[in-house]
């Protein structure tokens, strides 16, 4: 048996460091959270390769020392807690003192800093290991350059993704650390270009427009609630797809179970409708809020997690009210089961006595549904025109389609059956033609996460038809949609399927399947839309022509078969 033995320190920092430092944009978290703990007033982050090679902030915050400069190196060396009671009354961002040994003991760091202008210290670490300590000129404040992250740790760098997709992780990080801090300025640059430029602002309602775009931010309801001790401020943003929600405690940004769930709950659109975008900072007194509960501080733990719940869901539900008026009354007649007379708010039993379960019900499997069909007659014995399934009869409640086959009645989802349809046409389309381009390119406006998203996905998105180009910032311009979907507004087209994408909602193997059964769901027919015969026949037509013409991109089931014998022996006639 292997005896034990002490790690040695950089093998303790290293494993340390595989808490906190995740990838690139865990990095840039916590430095800029150190930097804002400075009393920094302009941030500004340097990338090379996503954050893979490069990672460098710099601040005009209060600076260190050279003493200071190589604590900051230490474990558990930290201005912000000097005894265990001060983790009960934490104000700041940063207190473990694990992050910036961590960051050094995976990369080659180095580490200028300065309390005044004019003298200052610069500290290189390779891996771990102190090697250099030197005097520089430089300015109040500090830089902080991690080079090479993983470098050593292949096993570890390996996981990491595409430069596109770091990138992203770090904008939306940004994002909201600046919407939580509007007084400070913002800047972030890679290969000379710069992704992120917000100026400081009094509040974060003059933030919002650089964060979302001024077209968006007129459209937001602000937030204001107070419960007790509990402060809720933040916007509601009409949403574009897959609601994306920025939630902070005390300033700092987190992803709380709690307050997700809530936050997610209140959103859920009872319509069906898209979701909303929330920005919602919450305050409340220190004490009532434990963030001491993980090393990358992402979640938190409070004192009265009921209240929490309560106030966020009811905060939500006023601003949406105010936005959009209160809900109509909707009255619902149900005939009552023994005389049959509508009154308003009789009940029906879900199943009244003799009445068989479906579940017990003997339906067709897919496969022997979507059989040939037969020859049909109308009344006269005239042979009739069979649609592909059968004889078609009509649609019910203007969302299913209903054929007459054999011996059975033939429901198919409308919605379903065209997205398949689609799905299949934007995946089997030539490399000429699948572009449709438009008279006039249309603007969209996305954030910074997003932007960066379609740079990564410029050649998968040109494959089925989508052509997008960069304009000014976090501006793209539409020139082209697929030629094989219905026409839809190019915007709302792109930012829901960014939303889709980043939420990773959509199924497929392939980015490109993923994109097709996006932008095949949107453009699909939707239910309660009233198809005359033509079009339904030519729909059902178009999907026997299909690969699969049993479930639809998502996996859900087209039609349902439903035998006459099962028809008659629920309406007791055997």
């Amino acid at each position: 048996m292997p005896s034990i033995r002490l790690l040695p320190d950089t093998v303790v920092n290293q494993i340390a460091a595989g808490e906190v430092v995740e990838r690139p944009a865990s990095v840039v978290k916590e430095l800029v959270e150190n930097s804002l703990d400075a009393g920094a007033r302009r941030v500004m982050v340097h990338l090379g390769g996503g954050g893979r090679d490069l990672v460098e902030v710099e601040d005009d915050g209060s600076g260190m020392d050279a003493d200071d400069a190589l604590l900051a190196l230490e474990r558990h060396a930290t201005s912000k807690v000097s005894a265990a009671e001060d983790l009960e009354k934490l104000s700041t961002l940063g207190f473990r003192g694990e992050a910036l040994p961590s960051i050094a003991a995976v990369s080659l760091l180095e580490l200028e800093t300065a309390p005044a202008d004019g003298a200052g210290h610069r500290v290189t670490v390779e891996f771990g290991r102190i090697r250099h300590v030197v005097p520089c000129a430089r300015p109040r404040g500090t830089r902080v350059r991690v080079r090479d992250l993983f470098a050593r740790l292949p096993a570890r760098r390996k996981f990491l993704r595409t430069e596109a997709t770091e990138l992203r992780h770090i904008l939306a990080m940004l994002t909201g650390l600046a919407f939580t801090h509007p007084t400070a300025t913002f800047r972030v640059e890679q290969a000379n270009r710069t992704l992120l430029d917000l100026p400081a602002v009094p509040d974060a309602s003059r933030r919002l427009p650089d964060l979302i775009g001024a077209d968006r931010a007129r459209q937001a309801a602000p937030i204001r609630h107070h419960r007790g001790e509990l402060s809720l401020e933040g916007f509601l943003v009409p949403g574009r797809g897959t609601a994306e929600v920025v939630l902070a405690v005390n300033g700092r940004v987190v992803k709380d179970r709690l307050l997700s769930g809530a936050a997610n709950r209140a959103l859920r659109n009872p319509s069906g409708g898209r979701p909303d975008d929330l920005f919602l900072a919450l305050s409340l007194p220190v004490d009532r809020v434990d963030v001491n509960v993980h090393p990358t501080k992402a979640e938190v733990r409070f004192a009265d997690p009921g209240l929490v719940f309560t106030t966020v869901t009811e905060a939500i539900a006023a601003a949406r009210a105010d936005t959009l008026g209160p809900a109509p009354i909707r009255r619902v007649f149900v005939p009552d089961h023994k005389d049959r007379t509508p009154r308003p708010g009789a009940r029906l039993p879900f199943e009244p006595p003799g009445w068989p379960s479906p579940r017990t019900a003997e339906m067709r499997p897919l496969s022997e549904a979507f059989a040939a069909p037969q020859p049909v007659r109308d009344a006269g014995g005239v042979r009739a025109q069979p649609a592909p399934w059968g004889r078609y009869l009509g649609q019910y409640r203007d969302t299913y389609l209903l054929l007459e086959r054999d011996d059975e009645l033939l429901l198919v989802d409308q919605h379903v059956a065209h997205e398949r349809v689609l799905f299949e046409r934007l995946l089997n389309q030539g490399e000429t033609g699948i572009a449709q381009p438009l008279l006039l390119p249309e603007v969209v406006e996305l954030n910074p996460a997003q932007a960066a998203l379609v740079e990564e996905l410029a050649a998968e998105l040109a494959a089925v038809g989508l052509e997008v180009e960069p304009a000014s910032g976090n501006t793209v311009r539409v020139l082209a949609t697929p030629a094989a979907l219905p026409p839809l507004p190019a915007a709302v087209m792109l930012a829901q399927l960014l939303s889709d994408l980043s939420a990773r909602t959509l199924p497929g193997e392939t980015v490109r399947e993923r994109l097709a059964a996006g932008l095949a769901c949107q453009a699909a027919i939707k239910k309660n839309r009233a198809l005359d015969s033509r079009e339904a026949e030519a729909l059902l037509a178009d999907l026997a022509r299909c690969r699969d013409p049993h479930r639809c991109p998502h996996g859900r089931p087209i039609a349902l078969a439903l035998p006459h014998a099962e028809i008659e022996r629920r309406i007791g006639r055997r």
